[in-house]
């Protein structure tokens, strides 16, 4: 028999060859699929459109979570929810009569409306600390700095005169 080839094995031999060079063809020819591959590579969804290409991409909120953890910025971010959730944090009444002014490093500034406000603030100091560790962590806020209303400044204009300020002068 030796080496040489039957008829039908050289057809087979022949088709090979043709369809992987139809193969080769639609895989070089930019966005040609082949005539032969079409159905194999057709892909559609259940109502026979293309479906959409998935994206593997993070969503935003992961993100910005890696970045507010990348620099640091967790306290200042916990610091800011405490002032704008004060009222969440104490209450409709307390809130009515407090503001917060300012916090700086872990102290909460505090003015209320009138010296009794500060002095019951004062004594809720401790539970209104345990609240804000409870909801916004550990370690964000550790001291409240309550004032009471500022006295009125008597201070006009740009210029001013040093001195005690505006006093009796009559006799």
């Amino acid at each position: 028999m030796g080496t040489s080839q039957t008829g039908a094995q050289s057809y087979l031999r022949r088709r090979r060859q043709a369809r992987a060079h139809q193969e080769r063809n639609a895989q070089n020819t930019p966005g040609a699929l082949g005539a032969l591959n079409w159905q194999k590579y057709r892909q559609s969804g259940p109502d026979g459109r293309r479906p959409r290409r998935q994206l593997n991409l993070p969503s935003a909120g992961a993100v910005l979570n890696k970045e507010i953890t990348s620099r640091g910025w967790e306290k200042n971010l916990a610091s800011g929810w405490v002032t704008g959730h004060w009222e969440q944090l104490v209450g409709e009444k307390i809130a009515q009569h407090t503001k917060v002014e300012m916090v700086k490093d872990t102290a909460l500034f505090i003015s209320c409306d009138s010296t009794a406000w500060a002095t019951n603030l004062r004594y809720m100091q401790r539970e209104i600390l345990r609240s804000i560790r409870e909801k916004a962590g550990p370690d964000v806020i550790t001291e409240l700095k309550i004032f009471g209303p500022q006295a009125p400044n008597w201070r006009k204009g740009k210029l001013h005169v040093k001195g005690r300020g505006p006093r009796d002068t009559y006799g």
